[in-house]
């Protein structure tokens, strides 16, 4: 498939950006592009992102539910890491990451927020550093799919708990370029809960991917801040309830 095969060469190369397809494909074929382009790596999926759980970005998009894309343990970065930039454009994203201390059993009903917090091991900060492969970032619902939600790599930052306290639910997030005045945001941003978040990727992944959530497993939840462009030469904080958890360098392309 060409939307396939353009995303895949410029994946990994800031010279060889994809065209937007004359042919828009639905959200189902979407998501088939993205997993047939993630299965030819043969790598096990390291982290589960999500995108547009904003409640505006979503009516914006023009859905009512949030959007998936996948990383291989390649796309995590340790924290105060100097990462390469891609462009033409990179932004950076507060997160809060869940990480998954056992497998979440296969199952009829609907997984329930005692399900997921009895399967974590750790509530992580994150950055979430996305870039689009498509020669521009105005995409349909369906390109931004296809395009793995615009997920590239992931910074994970200092480790916040050992397990899910109800505190997290609307805890204030802050980013920070450079010396620039921070970007002052919230974990309640993401679906109102990060938590519901992570439950609601559990079931999506249940109802259309016939797989569940995996020990060691991440789960990026969702922008807290918004997405700030960032540059080559660029350093981007995240502070978590006032506190610094995690930081990133870009240095320039090679």
């Amino acid at each position: 498939m060409a939307l396939e095969q353009a995303l895949r060469t410029a994946a990994h190369s800031s010279g060889s950006a994809a065209k937007l397809p004359q042919h828009v494909p639905t959200v189902e074929e979407a998501y088939a592009v993205q997993r047939n382009i993630y299965n030819s790596s043969n790598l096990p999926v390291t982290v589960w992102k999500l995108g547009l759980t904003g409640a505006e970005v979503r009516k914006a998009f023009g859905t009512e539910e949030p959007t998936v894309g996948r990383l291989a343990a390649s796309g995590i970065f340790n924290n105060r890491s100097e990462i390469q930039f891609l462009g033409p454009k990179m932004f950076a994203e507060a997160e809060l990451i869940f990480e998954m201390g056992e497998d979440l059993p296969m199952q009829a009903k609907p997984y329930t927020r005692s399900d997921l917090c009895a399967a974590l091991k750790g509530i992580y900060a994150g950055i979430e550093i996305v870039r689009s492969r498509f020669e521009t970032t105005k995409l349909s619902l369906p390109l931004l799919i296809a395009d793995n939600s615009m997920g590239h790599g992931l910074v994970l930052g200092r480790k916040l708990t050992l397990q899910w306290e109800d505190r997290f639910a609307d805890i204030p997030v802050s980013l920070t370029r450079n010396e620039e005045a921070p970007t002052i945001g919230s974990t309640a941003r993401v679906m109102g809960n990060p938590l519901d978040a992570a439950v609601w990727l559990a079931n999506w992944l249940r109802d259309n991917e016939n797989d569940t959530l995996k020990r060691e497993q991440l789960i990026a939840s969702g922008t807290c801040t918004g997405a700030t462009e960032m540059f080559a030469g660029d350093t981007i904080s995240i502070d978590v309830d006032g506190e610094q958890a995690a930081l990133v360098r870009l240095c320039e392309e090679i």
